[in-house]
């Protein structure tokens, strides 16, 4: 059985490479699906908690709403009704949707507004900026428009023969959409173009080929074409709910990409860069029709390209060159911008620019000083300075290194006790304290610090650890009477935070704890599905499905896994 078939459309939204159309379950009162809530063709081009619902559907025979399953595969969707028939949805490219309704016929009920005429078909708006045309290819569509203009129905009847009906987003009207080749041809095209897709990709390690497919898939399947603030072709964080890209998120979904698809890859790392300002600050998020400033995300893009660069050789100094100077401004964004009190240790406005927005470091206020961000500081300025060296600027990589060094020496200063690493709060410099995980990222520099703060860092991460659970690290640890298992930062297992662990543990030569958290993170995600988080006392799923990051964590840690565990047959043959 085809695994992708598994989960329905409150979990994984239905689309295509480079698609905005979606077809997904949304939970009206929060982030996510809801497998009650209707089925809606959607267009997710907007601001980011823009109602993207246009059409919802229903299936009907003799006039009645009949009962209906989900077969959901990446490259056709399958409503079969009980009693028989169907309705089949493909994608003629990324801006044309097939329906097919199969001894049924499919309603079709508007949203919001009125449809308007359009040749044979009709016109009606979809969102802030898109409208969507329809036209019958076979059968008849009929529109019915109820009393006071409260809703607008279609209906495409297909219980005597079968009738089909094309959609097409567009950005400012348009002529009727037509249909190019059969269904079936779309179905293969595809199918064909998915299979290729993956075969771009690494194999997976023993026990992961179906886990690798189904995140190969999730990742086809959130690349959008460009269009408004979206400049490139690049990874949606959802199709579902989080419909934008997030200032650090993109760096995971650069990584993932990296190993099948190096300009995509790219894209996703410089399309948030497109908006950098002229303090050199990135926006914390950005949608098709909107760039949300205020809060940031943290500078781990330095450290993500040394990821890059020491595993794909596609990465050239044309690249280097290319983001050197953004990533140069972006840094001395932090330096210089936030660092109000002068101590050269620079700080967050808010949790949220740290990306972790509600983690219990951030209960005793902001301005916060904190050893993470000072971390991922002195991890892309040494990025910077191996880079300038590489381009010729000697002078600017020696700056780099020294400002590098300088604020190891601050960090551990400021923030290592001696017993442990704290946080302080910017200009009275206030100890505070917490058992978040984010505290432990110091790890990532290796030898650079004391061994004492690495074992301390390292004090809870092994396995029957205080964070460690059969799935993965808590953000916050069971025993912590702040621990809260469906918290958000204040509990959840988080993929990013078990990725920056794997890492931590290679960083520091513990290749076998590595090893260890890598498969019991994959196994997890095989089984509940790729969420944003999951909860910390059972592993339950929760929030947006099919995000982006889950899916590019566990690749890339697939990837590490294949790498080392072959690096070590090597050394031992």
């Amino acid at each position: 059985m085809d695994k992708s078939r598994l989960q329905g459309l409150h979990q994984i939204p239905f689309s295509c490479k480079g698609s905005w159309f979606s077809f997904f379950r949304k939970n009206p009162d929060h982030a996510g699906g809801k497998k009650d809530a209707p089925l809606s063709i959607r267009v997710i081009a907007g601001t980011l908690w823009e109602n993207a619902e246009v059409l919802d559907l229903d299936l009907m025979r003799d006039g009645e709403s009949v009962v209906w399953a989900e077969h959901v595969a990446p490259h056709e969707l399958t409503l079969p009704a009980e009693g028989g028939g169907a309705v089949y949805v493909a994608f003629q490219d990324p801006s044309t949707v097939r329906l097919r309704a199969k001894n049924l016929t499919l309603r079709l009920t508007l949203r919001q507004g009125e449809a308007t005429r359009l040749g044979s078909g009709w016109r009606v708006r979809a969102g802030s900026m898109s409208w969507i045309l329809l036209k019958p290819v076979t059968g008849s569509l009929a529109i019915e428009n109820e009393p006071q203009g409260k809703r607008c129905i279609f209906t495409l009847h297909g219980e005597i023969e079968p009738a089909e009906l094309v959609l097409r987003r567009v950005t400012s009207g348009g002529l009727e959409p037509e249909a190019t080749g059969s269904f079936q041809d779309c179905v293969k095209q595809r199918e064909t173009e998915l299979k290729q897709w993956r075969k771009s990709f690494p194999s997976a390690p023993r026990g992961f080929c179906i886990l690798r497919e189904r995140e190969l898939n999730t990742l086809w399947n959130l690349i959008v074409q460009p269009l408004g603030n979206i400049r490139r072709e690049c990874t949606l964080v959802s199709k579902g709910s989080l419909i934008g890209m997030w200032s650090w998120d993109h760096c995971w979904h650069m990584l993932g990409n990296a190993g099948g698809s190096p300009s995509i890859a790219w894209n996703n790392l410089l399309a948030v860069f497109d908006h950098q300002d002229s303090t050199g600050a990135l926006p914390d998020v950005f949608c098709a029709n909107s760039v949300h400033w205020g809060h940031v995300k943290p500078p781990v893009h330095g450290w993500m390209l040394g990821l890059l660069e020491d595993r794909h050789a596609w990465f050239s100094d044309e690249h280097r060159l290319e983001i050197y100077e953004p990533l140069a401004q972006l840094t001395r964004f932090w330096l210089r911008e936030r660092d109000e009190d002068g101590d050269g240790v620079p700080h967050y406005l808010d949790g949220c620019d740290s990306g972790w927005d509600n983690a219990t470091l951030f209960d005793h206020g902001v301005p916060l000083e904190a050893p993470d961000l000072s971390t991922w500081l002195i991890l892309q300025q040494e990025w910077l300075s191996r880079t300038a060296i590489r381009l010729g600027k000697a002078k600017e990589g020696k700056e780099w290194a020294a400002g590098a060094r300088g604020l190891l020496r601050k960090m551990l200063e400021h923030f290592w006790t001696g017993e442990r690493f704290v946080a302080r709060l910017s200009g009275s410099h206030r100890e505070v304290r917490s058992e978040s995980l984010l505290l432990k990222w110091p790890l990532l520099l290796g030898k650079r610090i004391p061994t004492k703060a690495r074992q301390w860092c390292l004090d809870g991460l092994m396995p029957a650890g205080r964070y460690r659970t059969p799935f993965g690290v808590l953000s916050e640890p069971r025993d912590s009477p702040l621990f809260s298992p469906d918290g958000y930062w204040r509990g959840a297992v988080w993929p990013v935070a078990v990725f920056i662990v794997c890492k931590a543990f290679r960083i520091n030569g513990l290749h076998i704890n590595a090893d260890q958290l890598t498969m019991e993170f994959l196994r997890h995600v095989s089984r509940a599905g790729n969420y944003e988080n999951y909860r910390g006392d059972n592993g339950e799923g929760v929030r947006d499905a099919s995000i982006a990051w889950t899916a590019t964590c566990a690749l890339t840690l697939m990837e590490d896994l294949a790498y080392f565990v072959k690096a070590r047959q090597g050394l031992s043959s």
